[in-house]
């Protein structure tokens, strides 16, 4: 459903865009003021969320009965143009996920109750570049690829049998991921965008502390190309 509301709300961004003009000497001038060349500066932020609810389904090893999920990210970034529409740039981001659920053991049908939290700082260097779509640049195709260096910590705290056990786990992460997107300019200088997250290769260090088990370092590497559909990032950026 939200992802109908922000079609809607960008159409309408887009039109107020277009229908903005005023009168110079007899002829039409846009007050849209598009700058995507060489030597522009680019700063705004980017807030990702996932709102879910899950309830009745099947996970394979076990069935979920109850699921609550909230997932979101911001992001701050700061580019310059090496080149028109291609800008090399800096983000910072800082996200934070927290899940809550009843699980039901395939096995035995025996019930936990699982809480989870990780928050998550990540640096992010990146080139972005814009696809125009009209001969005035006010409505672009946009591509982020980002190399993430990234510090995870979480918690995860398991009842079952009224037996509660915790897990800490201390990551860092480095990859390389992908954000395509829609990007629009409604008033001078200044735009939104909608952008999806397409993972890309990721590597992961992590330090794992168990209630009574002894501690363990894990090493992951992962090649993931699905494109995260649930989490939308909304952007908005000035363009100077």
């Amino acid at each position: 459903m939200k992802y109908y509301l922000f079609s809607i709300f960008l159409t309408l961004l887009a039109y107020h865009a277009s229908g903005q003009s005023d009168t110079l000497g007899g002829h039409k001038k846009t007050l849209v003021d598009v700058r995507l060349g060489k030597g522009t500066f680019l700063a705004g932020g980017t807030l990702g969320l996932n709102l879910r609810n899950t309830g009745n389904q099947d996970q394979l090893i076990r069935k979920v009965d109850v699921e609550d999920l909230v997932d979101f990210s911001i992001q701050l970034n700061g580019a310059y143009a090496i080149k028109d529409e291609v800008f090399i740039g800096l983000g910072l981001e800082y996200g934070q996920t927290s899940r809550k659920g009843d699980y039901i053991n395939a096995d035995d049908g025996s019930l936990s109750e699982v809480q989870f939290f990780q928050t998550s700082f990540s640096l992010r260097p990146f080139v972005k570049n814009h696809l125009p779509l009209d001969h005035k640049g006010r409505f672009n195709l946009i591509n982020q690829t980002e190399l993430i260096l990234e510090l995870d910590q979480s918690i995860t705290e398991t009842t079952k049998n009224r037996v509660v056990t915790r897990q800490l786990s201390n990551s860092r992460v480095y990859g390389i991921g992908l954000r395509p997107g829609v990007m629009a300019f409604v008033v001078n200088n200044f735009a939104v965008e909608a952008s999806v997250n397409l993972a890309g290769i990721n590597f992961s260090n992590s330090s794992i502390e168990r209630t009574d088990m002894p501690d363990e370092k894990v090493r992951k590497a992962s090649i993931d190309f699905k494109i995260d559909i649930l989490k939308l990032n909304l952007g908005f950026l000035i363009y100077l």
